[in-house]
């Protein structure tokens, strides 16, 4: 019996999806070469699947209450940073930053004056991921960007999250004394998700005087923290004690 053959328009998506894929496998393999490796990541970044999400996380209430009325852009540098109150946010930030000798992910003499929605709130995004480490108390590990991923893969099911959360999920295959970890890391993160829907609207930049306990309090995680797998690392770098 002989059908006929119908021929389909590929997307954009499947179009890349084996570059995907071998970002994905050769991320979990060398994950200290992600800037390398991970460049494929961003593939589905330009799909449609990828815009509906997004178009739907600014359409949310609080989104569009702080587009409507956006937080100023200028950070205080990592030496006024240092001079705030300690266990503040900012004061949090600079100590977190210096330990690892890392900078921030965005330079902010780069960010354009003028943006749009989708504009702002993708550089706004990026910015944050160091404050979101900072408040959930995560490392820069696998275990901790795992966690980081979850969260924001599991309350905003954007393709970009979740292809990026799959290379730390197969990371276990390569490295199996890191796989426990990776996974209580994602069983966080998730749980964080269940307990706040988003880290994307608070006014972190009105607040960096605040004490990151306070920051915790209000966002309702303070408990929730102290189940964290990387509880030691409050401990460690701000000197914290969350029991």
């Amino acid at each position: 019996m002989v059908t006929e053959q119908k021929n389909y328009v590929r997307s954009s998506f499947s179009e890349g999806v084996t570059k995907l894929g071998i970002s994905i496998l050769q991320t979990a393999k060398q994950p200290e070469r992600i800037f390398q490796h991970g460049r494929y990541l961003g593939i589905p970044g330009s799909t449609k699947l990828q815009k509906d999400c997004i178009e739907r996380i600014l359409a949310t209430p609080k989104v569009q209450e702080l587009l409507v009325n956006r937080p100023s852009p200028l950070w205080p540098d990592l030496e006024q940073m240092a001079a705030m109150p300690q266990g503040s946010l900012g004061w949090c930030v600079h100590r977190r930053l210096e330990k690892l000798g890392i900078c921030f992910l965005v330079v902010q003499s780069q960010i354009p004056e003028s943006q749009t929605d989708e504009e702002f709130a993708r550089t706004r995004a990026f910015r944050l991921h160091d404050i979101h480490h900072t408040i959930l108390g995560l490392p820069i590990t696998v275990a901790g960007e795992a966690a980081a991923t979850a969260f924001y893969a599991s309350t905003g099911s954007v393709p970009t999250d979740i292809g990026t959360l799959t290379s730390w999920m197969l990371r276990g295959a390569y490295a199996p004394i890191e796989r426990r970890l990776i996974w209580d890391a994602i069983g966080f993160g998730i749980a964080v998700g269940q307990k706040i829907p988003e880290l994307f609207s608070p006014r972190w930049e009105e607040g960096w005087e605040k004490s990151i306990t306070d920051w915790q309090d209000e966002l309702g995680i303070s408990e929730l923290l102290k189940t964290s797998p990387f509880q030691d690392e409050f401990a460690t770098i701000y000197g914290l004690n969350l029991k």
